[in-house]
């Protein structure tokens, strides 16, 4: 797989630009350590399960990195600032009302336009600490996959939620 974070240095929402060559926003940017353990968090997961895209999305950040192969369109139009931070509070508070943090959404999901529309046949939201950069606020995992949730085995979805907090990202 390659990373693709949308045309150039164009934004991907929030005000923080995505990096074409690497995947990772701005605001990530000085920190070495997080930034390999997301990287090699998401090429754990798109390696080792059926998801193809992978992307960690902070409420008061945006997006903080994308990874997989962005080939279609399924952008918004407008207030692209604005429906970011709608669209991940969305996502977050689907993982709300579960009790390991993590939730299947179907497509037609508002988190669904944070992927590519080949990736939204399965989502998964993990909700995740991340420490030490940006804003704060929540932050989740949003794994995207053109298979269906059964394509997961048990441990599949076991181990991302474990990866997700141990260690913190």
């Amino acid at each position: 797989l390659i990373v693709e974070s949308g045309d150039g240095d164009s934004s991907v929402g929030l005000g923080s630009p995505v990096s074409k060559t690497n995947g990772f926003s701005s605001v990530m940017e000085g920190d070495e350590s997080a930034m390999k353990s997301i990287q090699r968090l998401a090429e754990t997961i798109v390696s080792l399960t059926p998801a193809t895209h992978f992307l960690v999305a902070n409420e008061e950040d945006g997006i903080l990195y994308r990874y997989g192969i962005w080939d279609d369109d399924n952008s918004i139009i407008g207030d692209e600032d604005n429906y970011y931070t709608t669209t991940i509070k969305a996502a977050l508070d689907a993982t709300g009302s579960s009790r390991a943090g993590r939730v299947a959404l179907p497509s037609e999901h508002p988190a669904s336009k944070l992927l590519p529309i080949s990736a939204t046949r399965c989502i998964l939201v993990q909700s995740v600490d991340v420490d030490g950069y940006g804003s704060g606020g929540k932050s989740c995992l949003v794994i995207g996959s053109d298979k269906l949730l059964p394509a997961y085995t048990k441990n599949d979805l076991r181990w991302i939620g474990q990866l997700a907090v141990e260690p913190k990202i």
